[in-house]
């Protein structure tokens, strides 16, 4: 569910072929195992599915909305205590849209501040990478020239 299209809607909004998704279907759309969308009902942070007419899991556009919403905020670290906060909020009205926004807020400045750390650490893995690359160059070069002088 990681494809956006050009006005940034999620995937998911867009995904009407059916009225209900069976298991199958929404680990194909979601690209989630069978046990992460479990976890996720478990935790409370999906309605858990209706049955379909033969006893299988019937799922809505809402899940699947649901789902990649949350799969963003794990994919980003927010502790599942905060996801549960969250769907709290969210399922106790527009009272809480506020709130809602506040708590979405907060962890987009974590991750911009987080943002900065990574930056670094991947120059400085360019960097060793770097080093690597041209130990091997020298090794190779070391390597070619015993091997012509033997």
């Amino acid at each position: 569910m990681s494809t956006s299209y050009p006005d940034n809607r999620p995937t998911a909004y867009v995904t009407t072929h059916a009225e209900t998704y069976s298991l199958e279907e929404v680990v194909r759309i979601s690209g989630l195992d069978a046990e992460t969308l479990n976890w996720y009902e478990r935790q409370g942070l999906i309605e858990g599915a209706a049955q379909d007419p033969y006893g299988g899991r019937a799922y809505s556009p809402v899940h699947l909305r649901w789902l990649e919403f949350l799969n963003h905020l794990r994919s980003t670290g927010m502790p599942p205590a905060d996801m549960n906060h969250y769907v709290e909020l969210y399922r106790a009205g527009d009272p809480t849209i506020a709130a809602r926004r506040e708590l979405l807020e907060a962890h987009r400045d974590l991750l911009r501040a987080r943002s900065g750390d990574f930056a670094a650490t991947l120059r400085y893995l360019d960097w060793k990478i770097g080093f690597y690359r041209e130990r091997e160059a020298v090794l190779l070069r070391s390597m070619a020239s015993s091997a012509a002088e033997a």
